[in-house]
């Protein structure tokens, strides 16, 4: 039963701070349950406590440990006494009895419960002396620190009733607003920030009545591939590995990596492991990421994240969580942990080196993950797409083909390419889509060796293989038409109001100029073109208006210059004679650029076609002939903004009506949508 003390009488102890160091040291620079009790719980293992409790109950939270306790002296020189330098003392780095190396340095940690609750009460134990008890006010602390008084602890008038002979009871009360105190919370927080739990290590922590374990650092089922520094890190925590994988020779993917730090004539040795999980996804299931790599030093989290410092946005890092123990950091006189002992100083050369390591390693083990996961059979989480790749495999008659296939899907599949979910499921369809066409192309060339080069399906030789198949666009033709047909059905519903109608037209048109011409697909250098044919325009014809937008693009297949002006809507009598006269001038633009500079899109010194459309709401006037035969004469073509669309989708209407028939592999592609 709780002692809960009434009593105010002041207590013979004191506590002597200024309140910019409790504010700055305390109350400011811890902000989390786990990182206040994280201190608590460091303070049990250098007292060498065997076993640590934390009770968390609606108003408070409780933490007792078996350790030393403290009698008058030790409770007020020690306790009380901020920056009492624990290492300077007795056995220095080392614990009085059992010789652990202790995780204390700075004195200033026993300020963390400060952040946390506005009452402290303290009952401690020590053997062959009386316990001792007293209460922290924090709120009557910093009235007194602010009016420059001496504050005195209140006295407790209840004792505690002590089942073991020695120990330290910490109960927090009057907890801070925010504060994070359930059990599934702290559980898992507590596990990522101490590697010395468990019975090997002869300190045991409870929650409730549990006790955490390394299991409760909550990424162990999801590994899929590993790599570790040392034999006792693998014996303690492959059995925790329920999901590692296997590679194509039914090895199970785990690997030993380089662990020794060479600073000057010296070596140093690292332990730990460093691991990837399938998806990232599963380092975010909860409100932390644990996509990281802790450093330790003497079982402790030196620095929460060293993923931060390495400066790179590799795709692999963001598979990846591990710790690093690099236990030489904490064993000499030089403090290289932060004021919250949750990161280290920059600067250090033993830290530059494990950085350096890192680094490293972490380049090492990419190709290792790549290979790997090459050799991987994920499946989509995209039904209909696992429907089709199901039905694709299965049309592969060649088990060579079929292992191929599955090699180069499993990357696609397993790689998260956005943060949004829905959209993440878009581009892997997309990219499978690719991917089958790509390798069908090449399957009936009989050239899949070159797949066997690719290792990176993202990479720019992936790319740049299945680009060269020059057919690949017609062989997924119904695909591109589909598409071209919802632009389409989107254009159509945008120009409902005439007010919008040239806005509208400049968003769509210039991206797909196929809307001019179902044979033209995509265009390039318009910005640059753009930008040369309005200055050569003023030279060939000063008068022109020095506000007129002219926006041309490149059509590099063909190699002709595409000229595309869109008249104001709203002109509803345009003289086919000035459109004549106004593309005669873009001509002789284009012409002479392109004499000044024979080196750019020439066709062997000749000069290459130039076309001029004109996009009008209605079709050009003339007193006599025929307006739209007038243009053609001049290599110029005039269409209304309806008509544009109309003749679009009747053209790829036509073309879908007249191919009801789709390949195998096309019914494959049209069910991954």
């Amino acid at each position: 039963m709780d002692a809960i003390a009434k009593n105010t009488e002041k207590s013979k102890y004191k506590i002597e701070i200024d309140l910019n160091v409790l504010n700055h040291l305390g109350i400011g620079l811890y902000s989390s349950t786990p990182a206040v009790v994280t201190e608590i719980v460091a303070n049990a293992w250098d007292a060498d406590a065997t076993e640590v409790s934390v009770e968390i109950l609606d108003d408070r939270i409780i933490v007792q440990d078996n350790g030393h306790g403290m009698g008058d002296d030790e409770l007020q020189a020690r306790f009380l006494r901020v920056g009492y330098a624990r290492r300077d003392q007795g056995k220095g780095n080392r614990s009085d009895t059992k010789g652990r190396p202790v995780m204390g340095r700075k004195g200033i940690g026993k300020l963390a419960m400060f952040s946390l609750a506005n009452q402290i009460d303290i009952w401690s134990k020590k053997d062959g002396n009386d316990p001792v008890s007293a209460r922290i006010n924090v709120e009557q602390l910093k009235e007194d620190i602010k009016d420059d008084k001496e504050y005195q602890l209140e006295k407790l008038s209840t004792n505690y009733n002590w089942n073991t002979s020695t120990g330290t009871r910490i109960v927090l009360s009057k907890l801070t607003a925010g504060t994070d105190k359930t059990e599934a919370f702290l559980r898992p927080r507590i596990a990522r920030r101490f590697s010395v739990l468990g019975g090997i290590h002869d300190f045991k922590v409870v929650i409730g009545e549990t006790e955490i374990t390394t299991q409760d650092r909550g990424y162990h089922s999801d590994i899929q591939f590993w790599w570790d520094l040392d034999d006792d890190t693998r014996e303690a925590q492959k059995p925790l590995l329920k999901n590692i994988a296997t590679d194509e020779d039914g090895h199970e993917c785990i690997k030993r990596v380089n662990n020794t730090v060479i600073v000057g004539t010296r070596a140093y040795t690292l332990r730990g492991f460093i691991a990837t999980v399938a998806k990232p996804k599963s380092l975010k299931k909860t409100e932390d990421n644990i996509n990281q790599i802790s450093l330790f030093a003497n079982g402790r989290v030196f620095q929460e994240d060293m993923l931060k410092d390495i400066g790179n946005a590799k795709v692999f890092n963001s598979y990846i969580v591990g710790e690093v123990h690099a236990d030489f950091l904490d064993a000499d006189g030089t403090d290289r942990a932060t004021a919250n002992r949750e990161a280290v100083k920059t600067g250090d050369p033993l830290v530059t080196a494990v950085r350096n390591w890192l680094k490293n390693t972490l380049d090492e083990i990419a190709d290792q993950w790549d290979e790997w996961r090459r050799q991987q059979n994920p499946e989509s989480d995209d039904e209909r797409t696992r429907l089709a790749l199901e039905a694709w495999y299965a049309s592969l008659a060649d088990s060579r083909d079929k292992k191929l296939a599955q090699r180069l899907i499993g990357p696609i599949l397993s790689t998260e390419h956005s943060n949004d979910e829905n959209k993440n499921k878009e581009i892997k369809r997309d990219l499978v889509k690719s991917a089958i066409v790509g390798f069908e192309k090449l399957r009936i060339r009989k050239q899949l060796d070159k797949l066997e080069r690719v290792t990176d399906v993202l990479s720019v030789e992936f790319q740049r293989l299945f680009n060269s198949l020059d057919d690949v666009e017609a062989t997924h033709y119904h695909e591109i038409t589909r598409s071209r047909l919802q632009v389409i059905e989107k254009f159509e519903k945008e120009i409902v109001d005439p007010g919008s109608l040239e806005k509208v037209a400049q968003k769509y048109l210039f991206d797909h100029l196929w809307l001019l011409d179902p044979t033209w697909g995509p265009v390039g250098e318009s910005k640059v073109m753009e930008q040369t044919l309005t200055k050569e325009l003023l030279e060939v014809a000063p008068a022109a208006e020095t506000g007129a937008r002219i926006d041309i693009a490149y059509r590099t297949s063909s190699g002709r210059h595409i000229i595309v002006e869109l008249k104001r809507p709203g002109l509803k009598a345009v003289d086919v004679d000035d459109l004549i006269k106004q593309g005669k001038k873009y001509k002789a633009a284009v012409t002479q650029y392109l004499e000044k500079h024979p080196d750019v899109c020439s066709f062997y010194g000749r000069l290459p076609p130039i076309d001029v459309f004109f996009v009008t709401e209605e079709m050009p006037k003339t007193t006599y002939g025929d307006p739209l035969q007038d243009l053609r004469n001049n290599d110029m073509q005039s269409f209304t903004y309806r008509g544009m669309i109309t003749n679009a989708r009747r053209a790829y209407q036509e073309y879908l009506d007249a191919s009801p028939k789709r390949s195998g592999i096309e019914d494959i592609i049209s069910n991954i949508t």
